[in-house]
């Protein structure tokens, strides 16, 4: 009778353990931790900045008694800002203006006279396309360019003149931070014929190579 009651036991216990199987949950299996790639720098938005740079150029024209040109070079340092658009991952582009207080200089003995020349201030409205590469941007730029000009003629007088031309140049940028880029940049800035009619110097060409550096605040 003993044995048949363990039987039993054994029995109902195998017949019942399906069913008890089928209660208990799924095993757990651990979630894999989501991996995140680095940070792409977003470069759209608006900035404003201070710039220094080192200038040269040539202011040559028609002096009696004939054309001749005066060397000239200093240093100049402003003020810059502008806005930036990303346009996919590696394509930006934007427009930016400056100004810049100038202390360019030159003067030559031509005939019988010392003429000096000087450059005050000079500013520029420029368009700006170029790659980006995550944190640093290579970039051209161009458009209209603005400076006052003044010469002078020993012993007679002086002159000046305010010019509008052209401007075309190229820079690198790089992200320090998310808000602080810092830049190195090469303008060439061209200006139309003047004539300093009191002087009696005709068909004045004055242009200028700058290099200068920068650093900007991105809102």
């Amino acid at each position: 009778m003993k044995r048949l009651i363990l039987s039993l036991a054994a029995a109902a216990g195998m017949a019942a353990a399906p069913a008890l199987a089928a209660d208990l949950p799924d095993p757990y299996e651990p979630v894999a931790p989501e991996v995140y790639g680095p940070t792409v720098f977003n470069w759209s938005g608006p900035y404003i900045g201070a710039q220094i740079g080192y200038s040269w150029g040539d202011t040559s024209g028609r002096y009696p008694p004939g054309r001749a040109g005066i060397d000239t070079n200093g240093v100049a340092g402003g003020l810059y800002g502008g806005y930036n658009y990303q346009v996919g991952p590696n394509f930006v582009i934007g427009g930016e203006a400056d100004i810049s207080w100038a202390d360019l200089n030159g003067n030559r003995t031509i005939g019988n006279f010392r003429y000096k020349t000087r450059t005050d201030w000079n500013g520029s409205i420029r368009a700006r396309a170029g790659a980006a590469f995550d944190r640093f941007l290579i970039y051209g730029t161009g458009g209209i360019a603005f400076a006052s000009t003044k010469l002078e003629k020993e012993g007679v007088g002086s002159q000046s003149k305010q010019n509008v031309g052209w401007t075309l140049g190229g820079g690198v940028e790089g992200a320090i931070t998310e808000n602080i880029i810092a830049r190195g940049e090469y303008i060439y800035q061209s200006y139309g014929s003047q004539t300093y009619g009191k002087l009696k110097v005709h068909d004045v060409e004055t242009d200028a190579n700058v290099v200068r550096a920068g650093v900007a605040y991105k809102f």
